[in-house]
This record gives C-alpha cells, sequence and structure tokens, in this order.
C-alpha cells in the first residue's frame, strides 16, 4: 500500500517532470520555474497542513500502519507434499467415502453395544459436557463486538448542603437512576479475530469428540473380539483337557492290566495339570475382558455378559487416496482448527498495538426522593476517545511475539499428527498382508495337525508308537488352533484400526446445546 504523503509527492511532482522533458521547445529567458495548476497547489497545501500539524500526521501513519495489518486470513491448510498413493499396494475405492464404522461390521449385537457405549460411557459423556459448555462461553467474545448498555440505581445521603436561613449544614437525600452505553470500535478487526479464534477452539473441541466417539466405537468392537477370541480359546483349552483326561484314564486301564508304564502315566498326568493350569488362567483373561467391555459400557462389571463363541465378520474398509483420507480424520480437522484459532490470535495480537476507539455515553436522573425522578430533568453525557498503547513495558510486543510463536508451533504440531497419521495406515496395511498370510498358513497347519492327531491316536491304539508321540500331536494341534484363534481376532481388530485411521468413523450426534458452536 503506498502511504499518503508518497502519493501525494509523487502527483505533485509530476508536472515538474512533464515541463522538465518539454524545456527544449520553451524560451530561456522567460523559463521562471514550472507553473502550478491549481490542483497541485490545494495538494501542496494538504502536505503543509499535515507537516504544521503533527497530531494530524500521526493519526494518519497510525491509520495507514493498521490498515497494513488487513489482510485476507486464509484457512489452514494440510502440507502440500502429500503423496499421491499409498506405498502398500492397496486397491482404492472411489470417493466420496460414505462408510460408516458400523456398517463393515456384520454383528447385530455388537451394533446395540457400540450404541448403548455412546449413549452411556462416562468418558463421552464428560466431553459431551466439556464441548457443550465451550459453546456458551462462545457469547464472552462475541458480546465485546456488540454494545455494552447497562442501568444502574443509587441511593445517597450527605451534609454538604447548607442551609439558606440558618447557615447550618442540612442532610439531604439523592436518588439517581443511570442509563448507560459503551461501544469499543472494531476498527482493525481484532475482536473479531478473538471471537474466530474462539469459534475454531470450539471447532477443534468438537472434531475432538468425534474422535472421542470413533474411539470409542473401535475400543468396543475389539474388546467384543477379545473377549470372543478368550472364550474360543478357552474353549479349546476345555478340549484339551478333555483329551488329556481321557489318555489319561485309558492309561491307568493299561497300567492295571500290566501292560503299560508308570513314566507313561507320570507324563500323562503332568500334562493334565498343566492344561488345567492354562484353562484357569484363560478363564480369568474372559472374565477380564468382559469386565473391560462392561465398562466401556457404562456398566457394572459383574463379568455376566454373555456373547457368541463365532469371531464376528469385518469388511475391509475402503481406501481412498492419503489427502482425502486425512480430511476425512478428525484428528486432523481439530489440529487445522488449532492452527486457524493460534493465527487468529496472533493477528488480534498484533492488532492490539494500533489505536482503539471508544464510545460512551449516559443517561441520568437525579432527585430527592425516589418518587420525584419520574419527573426529574433528564440528563446526558457523551464521551468519544482514541486510545494508542505508547509505552507498555514491551508487554503488546512480547504477547504479539509470543502468539506469533504459538502459531507457527501449532502448525508444527499439526505436521506431527498428519506424518503420525500416514503411519498409523501404513502400518495397518502392512499388517494386513502379514496376518491375513499367517491365517492362511495357520488353517492350513490346523487341518494337517489334524490329520496328524488322528493318525498317531489310531497307531497308539493299535500298539504301534508310544504315549509320548500322541501327547506331542495333540498338543502340537491345540497350540495351532489357538494362535490361528489369536491370529484372526488380531487380522478383525487391524482392520478396525484401519478403519479408524482412513477416517471412517460413527456419525456425530452432537449433545444438546452443543450446537452453538
Amino acid at each position: 500500500m503506498i502511504t499518503l504523503p508518497e502519493r501525494l509527492w509523487g502527483q505533485h511532482l509530476e508536472p515538474m517532470r512533464s515541463s522538465a522533458a518539454q524545456g527544449g521547445g520553451t524560451d530561456s529567458s522567460q523559463d521562471k520555474g514550472p507553473v502550478m495548476r491549481p490542483a497541485v497547489q490545494k495538494k501542496r497545501h494538504l502536505i503543509k497542513v499535515l507537516l504544521i500539524h503533527p497530531p494530524v500526521c500521526v493519526v494518519c501513519l497510525l491509520l495507514l500502519s493498521g490498515c497494513a495489518l488487513m489482510g485476507v486470513n486464509s484457512e489452514p491448510q494440510l502440507p502440500s507434499d502429500l503423496p499421491a498413493t499409498w506405498a502398500a499396494e492397496v486397491e482404492m475405492d472411489q470417493l466420496p467415502i460414505a462408510a460408516h464404522l458400523l456398517d463393515l461390521v456384520d454383528e447385530n449385537q455388537l451394533r446395540e453395544l457400540v450404541q448403548e457405549a455412546l449413549a452411556n460411557n462416562p468418558d463421552l459423556n464428560a466431553t459431551a459436557l466439556r464441548l457443550k459448555a465451550a459453546g456458551f462461553m462462545l457469547s464472552e467474545p462475541r458480546s465485546r463486538l456488540l454494545p455494552q448498555v447497562n442501568a444502574g440505581f443509587s441511593r445517597g445521603r450527605d451534609n454538604q448542603q447548607v442551609n439558606a436561613k440558618t447557615g447550618k449544614k442540612a442532610t439531604a437525600n439523592s436518588h439517581r437512576l443511570t442509563f448507560g452505553v459503551g461501544w469499543e470500535i472494531d476498527l482493525w478487526g481484532k475482536l473479531a479475530d478473538e471471537y474466530a479464534a474462539s469459534n475454531y477452539a470450539v471447532l477443534a473441541k468438537k472434531h475432538d469428540y468425534q474422535h472421542a466417539r470413533d474411539a470409542l466405537a473401535v475400543h468396543v468392537i475389539q474388546a467384543w473380539i477379545e473377549q470372543v477370541a478368550v472364550r474360543r480359546s478357552l474353549a479349546i483349552s476345555a478340549e484339551r483337557v478333555t483329551v488329556l483326561q481321557r489318555i489319561e484314564t485309558v492309561l491307568v486301564e493299561r497300567f492295571k492290566d500290566g501292560i503299560g508304564k508308570l513314566d507313561e502315566l507320570s507324563t500323562a498326568r503332568s500334562r493334565t495339570e498343566i492344561a488345567r493350569a492354562d484353562q484357569s488362567s484363560q478363564e480369568a483373561d474372559w472374565f477380564r475382558a468382559v469386565r473391560e467391555l462392561e465398562i466401556l459400557l457404562g456398566r457394572y462389571p459383574r463379568g455376566e455378559l454373555l456373547a457368541g463363541r463365532q469371531l464376528p465378520a469385518v469388511a475391509p474398509p475402503p481406501v481412498g487416496i492419503p489427502a482425502a483420507t486425512l480430511l476425512n480424520r478428525p484428528d486432523i480437522q481439530a489440529a487445522l482448527a488449532r492452527v486457524a484459532s493460534a493465527r487468529n490470535l496472533s493477528r488480534a495480537a498484533q492488532k492490539a498495538l494500533l489505536p482503539q476507539l471508544r464510545f460512551s455515553g449516559q443517561l441520568f436522573k437525579t432527585a430527592a426522593s425516589l418518587g420525584d425522578i419520574n419527573g426529574a430533568t433528564t440528563y446526558w453525557s457523551m464521551l468519544g476517545s482514541l486510545f494508542q498503547p505508547l509505552f507498555e513495558g514491551g508487554r503488546l510486543i512480547d504477547a504479539s511475539k509470543a502468539r506469533r510463536t504459538e502459531a507457527e508451533a501449532a502448525l508444527m504440531e499439526l505436521h506431527t499428527i498428519v506424518l503420525r497419521a500416514l503411519k498409523e495406515v501404513e502400518d495397518a496395511f502392512d499388517q494386513e498382508r502379514r496376518l491375513t498370510t499367517q491365517a492362511l498358513a495357520l488353517e492350513v497347519a490346523v487341518k494337517e495337525s489334524q490329520k496328524s492327531s488322528r493318525y498317531y491316536e489310531e497307531r497308539y491304539r493299535q500298539g504301534l508308537d508310544t504315549i509320548q508321540s500322541l501327547l506331542i500331536a495333540k498338543e502340537q494341534e491345540m497350540a495351532v488352533r489357538m494362535r490361528w484363534n489369536a491370529v484372526l481376532a488380531e487380522r478383525l481388530n487391524n482392520r478396525i484400526d484401519l478403519a479408524l485411521g482412513l477416517g471412517i468413523g460413527e456419525p456425530l450426534r452432537m449433545p444438546s446445546g452443543a450446537s452453538a458452536s
């Protein structure tokens, strides 16, 4: 922006340059200098006024310096160097992504539990109430943009008046009714920036609430998967104990018939007791998983929640390009809102160095008694003030620098969250490939171990092999089935994590009153 003196001097010197350029065709004897036109003389007079009246010049300079801070406040954006595709080889569906988290899960009881948790979880409800309170607090920065209106009433008693007849001080009552208006004109948009910063701060809390909802839904689904997986493992352990007890019974009968060996019986009993200990440990894990799920649901942790024995079906989530994926994530949106809030606070701190224009007015009536106020004379007063901070010990300048530094820090935090989000998605892709490979391999291993177990059991019955071979085959079958069950559960949990990383969550239903944001 060109300042006022530069523009005036530029226009004032233009006729002189034109005259000098035409000097070759004029009579030097009659050249007494450039001829001043009336418009140029008026402009020179204006410059003299500015130079003669320093306060006027100072006000103009302050106004122009304030205009220099009035710019377009751009919205924060994601880093421009985001990759066009994921490093992992995945098939990307067409955008936009419309699926919700529960659309990926084929289990009606689990969907009902997720909705119950979203309604009753104490931590989520506390977050919702904080968001509601933040929405109510927006009225404070918004109110500073509007005139402040107040009314007052005062009653006094003094002895400052003198009685004209006696010459002595007389006691008098006074009643005063006032009505006042005050307003700070937002010349530079400082108050508007502060209000915008508060709006963005509430918006960040709203996205945090959405992220908390999605995380709670994920925790409920994963807790359900965990307790189902533990219950399936518990069933395998019970089957293992039953098989070992049956083998132990056969050995006892063989020992009684004199064809068995004592070391075989001892080995079988040892394996049976170890299996019972493992079963007890898994029972404790199952009750612990059930209680964890009940806490998420907001229930008393009785450990009585019953679930099926089959793992739910979880479909792979739809995948979009990295930029679209990041914009679907509530934590990224919250970080963007915090950057915008910090930038607005930085601009407001800069504008605090500029002049402030305030207006105030007051109407009042004064009477000796309360009944006479209605007929008393109405007085009024008005005041307009222009306030310019000159010396604050560096407080305003340091505050501006601090706000600018905080805005830079918020931008760095955004970049950190973006990188972490990209890592979460890439890790989930790698996990999906690895766990799928393991699940297929273990499925084959389970079938082969079952064949091996049946083979050695038949050989033992025919007396062609020892009890140790049969026990080893049975132990291997149970161990492979346990591991296969754990890998299947881990893959389902990873798909839920992948959905959360891709920004697929539950639709937000705002708590009552939070819509003020």
